[in-house]
């Protein structure tokens, strides 16, 4: 067996992107925005309006995420004040954003660690090979808040269930911090009402209603409240062709009936897969599966979700690494989500379904295996039930 995969792997990125002469980066990221996510928003501080949220749609993060972009323009102010076009090419923005992009790496390889000693070395290949899959390059070239959101995510299920309470605390502060910064992780909440950790639950209410509204303070209160609530109601009406609304939408095209009306079936398709990806958390408590589960909510639910949301997908593929961990034995159901894991980030791309296709079919064929694994597995408990019964 290679026992060196991840250098290999570096080693064919460096050599074909040689031999391609850019065509390499060009297929993997295929429109380079100079780190738009990033830059965009930190931009707005730069352009003497009353408030942030005043400059239109797209400044439609909460105002946790714009006191940090706040705080990184006041530390490149003196190079990009008079010059906010040239934020995403300034020496001094792009050292700060690799400074950035350092210090995520190594805390998501400190993340991915588990407490097994002997698992460690496995661990940091691992993780490598998942920095240098499409998601994550996709999400480091847009310099997108969702990394830090990944983080915060992670390190909140590795402290989740811990023996200690200030570190199950703290778990909650982080999906808190997480939510307020990109609203969907507040759907972590579920896995403390699936096991019934009704008070932890309801101080991460608590403490995810603090983080949210509290700074609004900062940004004209609810008149800027208002106008967030505008800006993402304009944002959330689009749909992307990766996500259930945006499917159906392209769907709905092909079979002849409009955009919007496609679009109206696929909302209604994500509702219904709304209360059966509840259904397999709440079956399925304390399993890898719940946390799957919510995960792809935050993936395909959303009517605009971005292909480097994919990244979320490492969150469940952790829990499923340390629940193999304790097995003495495997099913082919486990090697199936394995592969299955694996190929959500390495899917080998086919130009007809374009960039994140083959990773988002490989998505989608998970979540239908877990979903028919979970009716099989009622379906036999009701046979065996009426076999009782009788």
């Amino acid at each position: 067996m290679d026992r060196n995969p991840v250098w290999h792997r570096l080693f064919d990125i460096a050599v074909i992107s040689n031999f391609e002469g850019g065509g390499f980066l060009e297929r993997i990221v295929y429109d380079f925005g100079h780190f738009a996510d990033f830059f965009d928003h930190i931009r707005r501080f730069y352009l003497g309006l009353g408030n942030v949220y005043e400059e239109g749609m797209h400044a439609c993060f909460p105002p946790l995420a714009y006191c940090m972009y706040g705080m990184v323009a006041r530390i490149l102010c003196l190079d990009n004040a008079g010059n906010p076009d040239g934020l995403d090419t300034s020496g001094s923005g792009l050292l700060f954003l690799s400074m950035l992009t350092a210090l995520f790496a190594v805390l998501f390889l400190l993340a991915f660690l588990r407490p097994n000693e002997a698992q460690r070395r496995q661990d940091r290949f691992l993780a490598v090979f998942l920095l240098c899959s499409y998601p994550f390059w996709l999400a480091i070239e847009r310099g997108n808040m969702s990394l830090l959101v990944l983080l915060l995510l992670m390190y909140a299920m590795s402290l989740r269930d811990s023996e200690r309470a200030v570190e199950r605390e703290f778990a909650l502060i982080l999906i808190a911090v997480a939510a307020a910064l990109k609203l969907y992780p507040a759907i972590f909440g579920v896995l403390y009402l699936a096991q019934k950790r009704y008070k932890e639950a309801l101080r991460l209410l608590v403490y995810g209603l603090f983080f949210f509204f509290v700074p609004f303070v900062f940004f004209d209160g609810m008149a800027g409240f208002r106008i967030f609530l505008h800006n993402l109601t304009a944002v959330g009406s689009g749909a992307t062709g990766v996500t259930i609304v945006g499917i159906c939408g392209r769907i709905g095209e092909r079979m002849g009936i409009s955009l919007a009306r496609g679009h109206a079936l696929g909302k209604a398709a994500a509702m219904v897969y709304f209360v059966m990806a509840l259904w397999v958390c709440f079956r399925n408590k304390n399993s890898w599966r719940s946390v799957a589960a919510l995960t792809s909510l935050m993936i395909v639910f959303v009517a605009a979700s971005g292909s480097y949301c994919l990244i979320y997908w490492a969150i469940p593929f952790r829990s499923f690494l340390n629940e193999m961990e304790g097995r003495k034995q495997y099913g082919k159901t486990d090697y199936l989500y394995a592969v299955l894991f694996a190929g959500v980030f390495f899917a080998y791309p086919v130009r007809a379904f374009g960039s994140s296709g083959m990773l988002y079919l490989v998505l989608y064929l998970m979540i239908a295996a877990m979903l028919l694994e979970h009716m099989v597995c009622v379906g036999k408990k009701l046979r065996r039930g009426s076999v009782n019964d009788t």
